[in-house]
Parts: C-alpha cells; structure tokens; sequence
C-alpha cells in the first residue's frame, strides 16, 4: 500500500497503529495476521512490512476516528474530529466513503 511521505515516516516507526482506508473489495480480502507491504509514494524504494493485528469496519471516518487517538491514525495530537475528516476527504471523497464504508487497519 502507497503512504504519503509523512505517513510513511510515522508507520516506520511505530507511531502510527491505524491504517485508514476505503473498504473495498481489495481491504475485503485482508485477514488478521497478513503481512502489508507499505511503500513510500515519494521513493518506492523505501517500504516497511507490516502484520495486520486487527480489522475494523466503520461506516464513516467520522464514526471511525472518534474510536481512536489522533496520533494512532498519523493526525496531529491536536486535531479535532473533523479536522481529521477534511484531512481524509483530500484523498477520498464523500460519495466514496458512502459506497465502501471505512476499515481501520491495525498494524
């Protein structure tokens, strides 16, 4: 899985826990204990494996970050709810969020 530069960084070192994603058919198919290879979009030669320890379905990222510090999702400590949200909605949009709902991937 692509990660932003930023995110990539906080994945890498452990900071962050929570891979937030669309749950479409390709996140259907992940299962507790598979092996996700993230990859830097910036380099794609820096990539860090990770295991999944836990899948959560959500159906907003609304109702998805109210479960969970902004620092486990690779937000700022100070990021509100719906700061959280425009954030997500940058890379996907509403009417995606509507069809897919939302799984919290924990890494």
């Amino acid at each position: 899985m692509g990660l932003n530069p930023d995110q990539f960084a906080l994945v890498r070192v452990g900071s962050k826990t929570i891979e937030i994603r669309l749950n479409d058919e390709k996140r259907r198919r992940l299962q507790v204990g598979d092996l996700i290879c993230f990859c830097n979009v910036a380099d794609e030669t820096q990539r860090v494996v990770k295991r999944v320890k836990s899948l959560r379905q959500f159906a907003t990222f609304a109702d998805l970050y109210s479960h969970y510090s902004p620092g486990s999702v690779g937000s700022a400590a100070t990021d509100d709810i719906a700061q959280m949200v425009a954030d997500t909605y940058t890379i996907y949009s509403p009417k995606q969020e509507r069809r897919w709902g939302v799984v919290a991937i924990g890494i």
